[in-house]
């Protein structure tokens, strides 16, 4: 693993900060070129000035390179001109949340590359960022909306989204290997998010990089001694709590810019190999998904009772089986280990309650007025065996669930 300490390709800072939407005038550029070839030396002096002071925070940004062959390998792939398509999982800050489409940390940095290593329109983009979504949601939908645009380079994102509970960080590696062992090598950049009070996931997530030898980038270890040192404040960064705002997601494509030229003229470090084990466990590797409008052959869907596919306003999933009245259950049948629900949660009395039961027998009860919910997506874990099992799961209106809304966006199960 090459952890930083120096690296000469900060260099081209001045043409990173443009790239990434910072316009800079030709005397500031020189003046940070000049700056740079100076602090190459045996012993770097403290930084001084705020040229200096960015600098020291962007080489902070980059937490480790990692075995870079993949990602080499994909630059490479694009120089020549072949297909080459990067993709972003993540939460809101993909998403652009603070900032938009067209100016987020995803496509800010898609475009970076795109502009250094392509040739024209061989690059391609998928952003598959969902508010208020964490890894355990991600890996359910990662066939769907990440490894279906076979992408070369993934970058995932969920420090700020994360608990650090089990299954968080399960769901967290089992997502990362998903997508290390495609067909066609992909290489796999981590990105660690912090916000105001300073929360972020990125401990166990560092662990899992540095187990599988990735590329990883902390704008928490970047940020964080700007804010205690008194050089930034948190609202130079982000409108509310969370977010970075416009300025805050160029800083984040800068952080990517950087670990991308470090990477490409890093030394050699050898063929990507796995770890012969886990980190954490791969429990939720290569699940399968099932919504309204996308069936999926592993979760056979018999009768949907007393529920009705509609169309759905939370984000992600188009359509929901959506509750219409009486007890009869959505009936489905599935053989792996773990099965998940997928609904939407709000925190409002309006919002119902639903019963599972396995093989006929009560599971348990899932209400979906929640007080942290807000009209967002959310999984939960129903059940998690040690094998695979044959399962005959019902979906059934709670005895006293009246008229209250019930939304099912999907079901997901995993075999490993």
């Amino acid at each position: 693993m090459i952890k930083f300490s120096k690296i000469t390709a900060t260099l081209l800072a001045a043409a990173m900060l443009t790239a990434c939407g910072a316009a800079q005038d030709p005397s500031a550029e020189n003046a940070t070129i000049e700056s740079e070839i100076s602090s190459v030396s045996e012993t770097e002096k403290a930084p001084e000035t705020p040229e200096e002071f960015h600098k020291a925070m962007v080489d902070r940004s980059l937490y480790s390179l990692g075995n870079t062959s993949r990602l080499k390998a994909k630059m490479e792939q694009a120089r020549s001109g072949e297909r080459t398509s990067i993709a972003y999982i993540g939460g809101s800050i993909t998403e652009g949340v603070g900032a938009n489409a067209a100016s987020c940390y995803a496509r800010l940095s898609y475009e970076f590359f795109r502009d250094t290593y392509g040739t024209g329109e061989n690059v391609e983009y998928t952003n598959a960022g969902l508010s208020g979504t964490p890894s355990n949601l991600g890996v359910l939908r990662l066939e769907r909306d990440v490894l279906s645009a076979k992408p070369d380079i993934v970058f995932v994102e969920f420090a700020v989204n994360d608990s650090q509970d089990e299954i968080a960080k399960e769901s967290y590696e089992s997502l990362v290997r998903t997508v290390l062992e495609q067909d066609n090598a992909p290489a796999v950049v981590l990105i660690f998010n912090v916000i105001e009070s300073g929360y972020t996931a990125q401990a166990h997530m560092k662990e899992i990089g540095e187990h599988y030898d990735l590329p990883m980038v902390s704008a928490a270890d970047a940020l964080t001694p700007e804010f205690e040192e008194g050089r930034m404040t948190w609202k130079d960064y982000s409108n509310d709590q969370s977010h970075p705002n416009p300025e805050g997601h160029k800083l984040l494509c800068e952080f990517i810019a950087n670990l991308l030229t470090a990477a490409e003229n890093a030394p050699d470090s050898g063929e990507y190999t796995f770890p012969p084990a886990p980190k954490f466990g791969t429990a939720y590797k290569n699940a399968a998904l099932a919504t309204p409008e996308a069936e999926n052959d592993r979760i056979i869907i018999s009768e949907t009772g007393s529920f009705e596919a509609v169309q759905s306003g939370t984000s992600g999933f188009p359509c929901s089986w959506k509750y219409k009245g009486g007890s009869e259950p959505l009936k489905l049948t599935t053989r792996e280990s773990s099965f998940f629900v997928i609904f939407k949660r709000n925190n409002s009395s309006s919002m119902g309650s639903f019963d599972v039961y396995l093989n006929g027998a009560k599971l348990k009860t899932v209400n979906t007025n929640q007080s942290d919910g807000w009209g967002e997506a959310f999984s939960q874990q129903i059940i998690k065996f040690q094998t695979v099992k044959d399962m005959e799961i019902e979906i059934v209106p709670s005895e006293n669930n009246g008229d209250k809304t019930i939304e099912i966006l999907g079901f997901a199960c995993v075999e490993n």
